[in-house]
């Protein structure tokens, strides 16, 4: 929670309304919540994850909402791209991706936020939305197009094929899915993947998680001779059967 009230604060996620201002809107503000999850990584460790959602469903007034994710045919593809001509792909987590994009259109308001961790500086009124916030209806598309555009201006082109899948002269492929990230490259395209990892950080926060070892929830192990990739889900099925 800590972690994750710095991020929004950092972002300026919202701005507070006076009380003279806040009294003064039309449309009821949207409430607030905390939602928690516990993440099984590649390597058999737990994390613990806190979000500040919205209650969207409080919210009628959004507009388009439709944004597209990486298809898992083209995960595959890449996948048997990456073992046969043995590629590098590496994986990356945006750090609150949806606190990125700004909100220029609607004006959004929510409730003063309730379990802030003790010594943030939490708004105690109403606040209005400048940035995206996890919940909100329009979020995903918001980040979609925000990424979006920093990729095309990058030198990346977006398939025809999955409006995810970005292509570059450099011999590099990006995979989107929301905030996941995985970079597959030739491996003389080693100089150009660094400059590419340096302007993604230098414009977001993200996590390096080094080679690939699990995307969209699906094991990467390569077999011991080298000579290919096998895929599987063996949390998941744990997780099933517990």
């Amino acid at each position: 929670m800590e972690e994750e009230s710095t991020s929004i604060l950092l972002n300026n996620t919202f701005s507070t309304l006076n009380s003279w201002k806040a009294r003064q809107l039309q449309d009821k503000p949207i409430g607030s919540k905390w939602v928690y999850k516990t993440k099984h990584n590649p390597d058999g460790s737990t994390g613990y994850k806190a979000w500040l959602v919205i209650k969207e469903y409080e919210h009628t007034g959004f507009g388009e909402i439709y944004a597209p994710v990486g298809k898992l045919t083209t995960y595959q593809y890449l996948i048997s791209l990456i073992g046969r001509y043995r590629w590098n792909m590496d994986h990356f987590d945006v750090v609150t991706a949806f606190l990125n994009p700004k909100i220029n259109d609607d004006d959004i308001y929510i409730t003063p936020l309730e379990e802030w961790p003790e010594g943030s500086n939490s708004p105690k009124i109403i606040a209005r939305l400048r940035n995206a916030l996890y919940g909100l209806k329009q979020a995903p598309r918001l980040w979609h197009d925000d990424i979006n555009t920093f990729l095309l201006s990058l030198g990346f082109t977006q398939s025809s094929a999955d409006p995810d899948l970005y292509l570059c002269s450099d011999g590099i492929l990006i995979l989107l899915f929301v905030d996941d990230i995985s970079m597959s490259c030739l491996e003389a395209a080693t100089k150009a993947v660094i400059k590419v990892k340096g302007k993604l950080s230098g414009k977001y926060m993200i996590t390096n998680l080094g080679p690939a070892r699990q995307f969209l929830g699906i094991g990467i192990y390569c077999n011991e001779n080298g000579t290919g990739i096998s895929l599987g889900q063996k949390a998941y099925i744990t997780s099933i059967l517990q």
